[in-house]
């Protein structure tokens, strides 16, 4: 073999290597998220125990993403999320900004929550007006909003109900 050829092995066989070891940097910013569809409702505070809590006594949200203006108190107004991507993807700092027009105000009310560092797998999220922010099972929103955002700024993703518009 000469020279000529063990060069030219080398050089396929370096660069046969360097293509299979090294890949594309991975783009985690997501540029869009749409919310499908949200559910509210009023949910008490039995809606959310589950078999494991009478044996630890602490609540087990499972693969729920829970977010609640009181932690301590789950009865309340909530609305659930469901988005076209696992929330494990969105970006650390994300923000879900919820703009309501309760009963018990006439001002708008605006509420916001940081999306926690761990998540479970799901594309859901409950966000919860819970304790003061709440104080009646009987009577719903009149309007709201929700919005997604970045910790720029940025807004991922929007919906609102009828009467916002």
């Amino acid at each position: 073999m000469s020279n000529y050829s063990v060069l030219l092995l080398a050089l396929v066989s370096f660069v046969f290597i360097a293509g299979c070891t090294t890949t594309a940097p991975r783009r985690t910013d997501i540029e869009a998220v749409s919310i499908k569809e949200i559910k509210p409702r009023y949910m008490d505070e039995a809606d959310f125990v589950r078999l494991r809590e009478y044996y630890s006594g602490a609540e087990n949200t499972g693969r729920r993403m829970i977010l609640r203006t009181d932690p301590d108190v789950r009865a309340g107004y909530y609305f659930t999320l469901v988005l076209d991507t696992r929330i494990g993807k969105l970006p650390r700092g994300t923000r879900v900004e919820t703009s309501v027009f309760t009963p018990f105000s006439n001002e708008l009310q605006s509420f916001e929550f940081t999306l926690p560092r761990e998540r479970p797998r799901t594309r859901e999220i409950f966000i919860g007006l819970t304790g003061e922010d709440w104080p009646d099972a009987n009577l719903p929103p009149s309007a709201w909003k929700i919005d997604i955002v970045t910790p720029r700024g940025r807004v991922l993703g929007s919906y609102q109900s009828f009467l916002w518009q």
